[in-house]
C-alpha cells in the first residue's frame, strides 16, 4: 500500500470507530475499492464527452449513433458492492464519503434543496456522525436528473439541462455515490452519470447488472460476504409488559394528539431524547413514502443530532401479510429510520408482538403471491423486507441506548 493510500486507509479506520463501527472487520476487498478510488481521483479529469447519449435510457457505441462520435475518454467503470442485506456495504460508503471528500476536497454540490428556475427539489440528507453525506439511492439520483431534464414549460425532456446539471453541479464532486442498485428500474441512471466522466460506486443486494452491460457500462463487481454485521436482531425492538419502556408507551398514550397529514401521532421529550408514538396499522396504511416519512421529521421540534425514538403500537405483521402497499410503505418507514439513524420500539397490548428474522422472511410468500404485480416489483420488495429485517434489529438496538436511565 502506498503512503498516501495508507495515510487515507487510517483516516477511514479512525472515521469508522467514531461512528462505532469495527475497522478490523474490514478485509482486502475493503482495501482493493479505496486503491481504485485513490488511483481515479490521482488521474487528471478528463474533459466532458463530445457526444453525448441520444436518449434518456442508451448509450450506444461507436458507429451505431449515426455521426461515429466518440466520447472523448472511455467512461470510468462503475464499482458496485454487492452482498446480503447488514453485510457493510452502505456503512463503508458512508465513511468513504466523508473521509474521501474531506482528504481530497471534493464538494458535495447536492444540498437540501436543489433549484432549477423557480422550481424546487427537496433532498433528505443521510447523515453520519451528524454529519451529511452525499450518498443517495439510486431512484433519487434518478428523480433529481429528470427534476433538471424535465421542462415545465414545453413538458418534454431537455437533454441539454441535464448535461448541463451533470457537468457544472455533480462533475466536480469527482464521485457518485450510489445505494441500492438493482437488476432492473433505476440502473440506466448509472450509464448517463459514467458517460460523463464520474465515478460511480454503489451497493445492491443483487450481483448481476445486464442492463449495465447492455449499454456499455459493465461494472466491477466486489462481494461482501459473513453474516449480519448490524448490531442487534429484530426481536431487541420488542417491548414486553415488564419492560420500563412499556411505561413510556402508556405515558405517550395519554399525550395530546397531533396531525401530519393522514398521519396521527404523539410526542413527549423526556431528557435529551424526542419520543414520538405511532399506531403502526395507521402508519403503513397512511399514503407516507420515503419521502414524506423525511417531510413528516422536519416537522418535529427537533435538532438533527437530537436523538430520536419511534414507539410503533399495536404493531402485528398481520396487517402487512395481507396489504401488499402496507409492505411497501413499511420498508420504506425503515429505509428512512436507517438513513436517518432513529431508534425503534414496538409493543403489542393484546398479542405479544412478532417480530423475528423468521416471521419477516415469511411475508415474501405475500409479496410473490400478489396478482396484477409485476415480477420485477416482486423482486425488488422481497429484497427490502431483507433489507428492513436487518434495520428493525439495529433500530432496536439504537434504542435501548437511547432510553434514558
Amino acid at each position: 500500500m502506498q503512503e498516501e493510500e495508507l495515510a487515507i486507509w487510517q483516516e477511514i479506520e479512525k472515521t469508522a470507530v467514531s461512528a462505532g463501527l469495527d475497522p478490523t472487520k474490514f478485509t482486502d476487498t475493503h482495501r482493493e475499492i479505496v486503491a481504485q478510488i485513490v488511483t481515479f481521483l490521482q488521474t487528471p479529469q478528463a474533459p466532458p464527452p463530445e457526444q453525448k447519449p441520444a436518449s434518456w435510457v442508451k448509450w450506444l457505441p461507436l458507429g451505431k449513433n449515426g455521426n461515429g462520435k466518440r466520447p472523448s475518454a472511455p467512461p470510468p467503470t462503475p464499482l458496485i458492492i454487492c452482498g446480503e442485506p447488514g453485510t457493510g456495504k452502505t456503512t463503508f460508503l458512508n465513511v468513504l464519503d466523508v473521509v474521501l471528500r474531506q482528504v481530497f476536497e471534493l464538494p458535495d454540490n447536492i444540498q437540501p434543496v436543489m433549484n432549477k428556475g423557480k422550481h424546487e427539489y427537496f433532498v433528505t440528507k443521510r447523515l453520519l456522525n451528524g454529519r451529511p453525506i452525499s450518498l443517495l439511492s439510486v431512484k433519487k439520483w434518478d428523480d433529481l436528473l429528470h427534476f433538471y431534464t424535465w421542462s415545465r414549460e414545453t413538458h418534454g425532456l431537455v437533454e441539454a439541462d441535464r448535461t448541463r446539471f451533470v457537468q457544472e453541479t455533480l462533475l466536480p464532486m469527482r464521485i457518485i455515490f450510489a445505494d441500492e442498485v438493482e437488476m432492473t428500474g433505476y440502473s440506466p441512471t448509472l450509464p448517463i452519470l459514467a458517460q460523463h466522466g464520474l465515478l460511480v460506486i454503489g451497493t445492491s443486494n443483487q450481483s448481476r447488472f445486464a442492463q449495465l452491460e447492455e449499454r456499455q457500462v459493465p461494472p466491477y463487481i466486489y462481494t461482501f460476504a459473513g453474516i449480519d454485521l448490524r448490531a442487534g436482531s429484530p426481536a431487541d425492538a420488542v417491548v414486553q409488559p415488564d419492560d420500563p419502556a412499556w411505561i413510556i408507551f402508556d405515558q405517550l398514550q395519554a399525550s395530546p394528539v397531533a396531525q401530519y397529514e393522514q398521519l396521527a401521532y404523539q410526542m413527549q421529550k423526556m431528557g435529551d431524547v424526542l419520543f414520538v408514538r405511532l399506531d403502526f396499522d395507521t402508519a403503513v396504511r397512511a399514503p407516507l413514502l420515503e419521502n414524506e416519512w423525511a417531510n413528516f421529521l422536519q416537522t418535529l421540534p427537533r435538532q438533527p443530532d437530537m436523538p430520536l425514538i419511534f414507539l410503533l403500537d399495536d404493531f402485528s405483521l398481520q396487517s402487512l401479510r395481507t396489504d401488499y402497499n402496507a409492505i411497501i410503505r413499511f420498508v420504506s418507514l425503515f429505509d428512512l429510520i436507517e438513513q436517518q439513524g432513529i431508534g425503534v420500539l414496538v409493543r403489542n397490548r393484546v398479542n405479544q408482538a412478532e417480530l423475528s428474522r423468521e416471521a419477516l422472511s415469511h411475508m415474501k410468500v405475500t409479496i410473490h403471491a400478489a396478482r396484477s404485480v409485476p415480477e420485477a416489483i416482486k423482486v425488488k420488495t422481497a429484497v427490502g423486507i431483507d433489507r428492513a429485517t436487518s434495520r428493525i434489529g439495529q433500530a432496536g438496538h439504537k434504542a435501548h441506548q437511547y432510553l434514558p436511565t
